[in-house]
């Protein structure tokens, strides 16, 4: 009796496409690495104006270095899509979800 639930539990499990891939370790991210992430930000009354839409959105970002916050310390900060409002750009790690890291086409001279 237990053959036949056997082999439908082992087919779900190895055909479960609903479930998403693991998410990238933002410690992976290094200074001038681009990714390709969704803002999801930590805290949404801290919001500039305009950023509501981006919530959700799938954008590319880059590491560029790393900026005191007054509430949770030093943070790794990424480089917001030029077509962000004025004013911002740049937003912590913490509040994007990120996909993939990209290879990053600056090359320089060492």
């Amino acid at each position: 009796m237990t053959d036949p639930d056997q082999p439908t539990q082992a087919s779900g499990s190895a055909g479960d496409s609903d479930q998403p891939p693991p998410l990238i370790d933002r410690h992976a991210v290094q200074y001038l690495d681009r990714v390709r992430a969704i803002f999801r930000p930590t805290s949404t009354d801290e919001l500039e104006p305009g950023l509501e839409r981006f919530i959700g959105r799938e954008d590319i970002f880059r590491h560029v270095g790393k900026a005191d916050m007054a509430s949770h310390g030093e943070q790794p900060m990424m480089q917001c899509p030029s077509h962000w409002p004025n004013g911002v750009t740049w937003v912590p790690i913490c509040d994007l979800e990120i996909l993939e890291i990209l290879d990053d086409q600056d090359v320089r001279a060492g």
